[in-house]
């Protein structure tokens, strides 16, 4: 049997193929106020960004119709979104009107370009305010187990922002090192971002593997939240608790 990649290769014009690969990658459709066009470039999310096409005469107004903001929205950064899209948009010769990303008077032998300027600017301001939030989610997360540790534990046994060699020799920053009687306790906050999960991964696993290791635990943000795949990643390095676990279960890990 034919596999269908070769068949279509077969049957069609090298000229017909690319064309057909192309008519793929990029839609437009009419619509009220112009032409939507879904081009091949992908939020953070995964949805395409679309770009709006608005005439009037021989110019155009090209916009990404607040569908970046939108997507920022809905994760709940919209301030975030706001400062990054202002100084994205003014960098590429857009403008930003707190909504949506546009060119107001653009010609019609430059949509093509105007496009893909748009559509990249709507791109790298999602990519920035996502790269933004994880880091405001990662930062009071550490702050709010910081803050329980220190509650149980009292300030004196807690060391914010503590560095540990780790087994590679390389220099980690762990969020709080806990330091007992008996042992230490190298604790760091994830959130269910894979940024997070593999940074903690590889930081705790490198920590554990040394000849007298802290016992090493991940506070997580929603253990709920958390794939089973980040789980049983993050289970093979450290024992894991929820980031707002009650005294007790705080207590426990040092037990």
């Amino acid at each position: 049997m034919v596999a269908t990649a070769d068949f279509l290769i077969d049957t069609l014009k090298p000229s017909n193929f690319v064309e057909r690969i192309a008519n793929e990658l990029v839609h437009a459709r009419r619509v009220s106020r112009g032409i939507v066009v879904t081009t091949p470039v992908l939020f953070p999310s995964g949805a395409h960004v679309t770009v709006l096409i608005s005439f009037t005469g021989d110019r155009c107004l090209v916009t990404d119709d607040g569908a970046a903001y939108s997507e920022a929205d809905m994760m709940g950064a919209g301030d975030i979104f706001r400062r990054a899209a202002r100084s994205i948009a003014e960098d590429a010769g857009l403008r930003f009107n707190n909504f949506e990303i546009f060119e107001a008077d653009a010609r019609v032998d430059t949509l093509p370009g105007m496009i893909a300027i748009v559509a990249d600017a709507a791109k790298r301001s999602m990519h920035v305010t996502a790269e933004r939030l994880a880091r405001k989610i990662d930062f009071d997360l550490k702050t709010s187990i910081v803050d329980r540790l220190i509650d149980v534990f009292g300030a004196k046994r807690v060391t914010v922002d503590a560095s540990i060699s780790g087994a590679s020799t390389h220099s980690w920053t762990v969020d709080a090192l806990v330091s007992t009687d008996s042992n230490q306790i190298a604790i760091e906050a994830v959130s269910p971002a894979p940024i997070s999960v593999s940074s903690a991964y590889m930081k705790l696993d490198d920590i554990r593997r040394l000849e007298s290791a802290p016992r090493t635990v991940a506070a997580l943000k929603g253990k709920s939240s958390f794939g089973a795949d980040q789980l049983l990643i993050l289970g093979r390095t450290s024992k894991l608790i929820d980031a707002k676990a009650d005294w007790r279960e705080l207590e426990s890990i040092a037990a």
